[in-house]
């Protein structure tokens, strides 16, 4: 059987006006329980705080549970960070792929997933120039978006597994600004609620 919604989540709050301004989200749930979402968080273009996503639960994440387990990632401009090591007490890890095979990959691997083990060392490489950052950003036009054929194999904060896919950042900007005042990170991920390494939509 196959479900498919959509659902706004409203901000509340000043972190929520901020911190997300939107939430949207379609859910495809396959026969074996493997879960595909496509969904959009919406932040401040210079945040003071990061925006914290679950991926079991498919949503943002309060800043006021920033230091628990109850997230996974967290994004902050160009910035992602995941629930491990310095940047939070969970089990969470990342591998970086950039082949492009997102769509074939059917098991997540076992092991080598990289953590947050300083706020220069991070498992997705988020520093600016470098060139194995995960995206690109032009400064003078603002381009931003992910490297080519790049995509993410996560471990989540309590042990689960999914990837990811960044598919595009957006800006919002105002008629006359010199910047843009928001963006918004468009992304799809499917996700293992059973625990095991599957991620076949089989």
């Amino acid at each position: 059987m196959r479900m498919r919604r959509t659902m706004m989540v409203l901000p509340a709050g000043l972190f929520l006006v901020f911190g997300m301004m939107s939430c949207e989200k379609t859910n495809d749930k396959p026969d074996n329980n493997t879960i595909a979402i496509t969904d959009s968080v919406a932040m401040a273009f210079r945040p003071a705080n990061y925006t914290f996503y679950s991926l079991k639960e498919g949503k943002v994440i309060p800043l006021s549970d920033s230091a628990t387990g109850k997230w996974d990632v967290a994004f902050k401009f160009y910035t992602i960070i995941s629930n491990s090591g310095v940047s939070g007490p969970g089990n969470a890890g990342v591998i970086v792929k950039r082949d492009g095979q997102y769509d074939a990959v059917s098991t997540a691997p076992e092991a080598g997933y990289g953590t947050d083990t300083s706020a220069t060392q991070l498992a997705v490489n988020s520093t600016y120039g470098n060139p194995n950052a995960w995206f690109i950003y032009e400064p003078v036009s603002h381009a931003f978006g992910p490297a080519a054929g790049l995509y993410f194999l996560v471990r989540t904060a309590d042990n689960h597994y999914a990837k990811m896919e960044i598919t595009q950042v957006r800006y919002h900007i105002q008629p006359g600004a010199p910047y843009p005042d928001s963006l918004t990170y468009k992304f799809r991920y499917t996700y293992q609620p059973d625990g095991s390494r599957n991620l076949s939509l089989e």
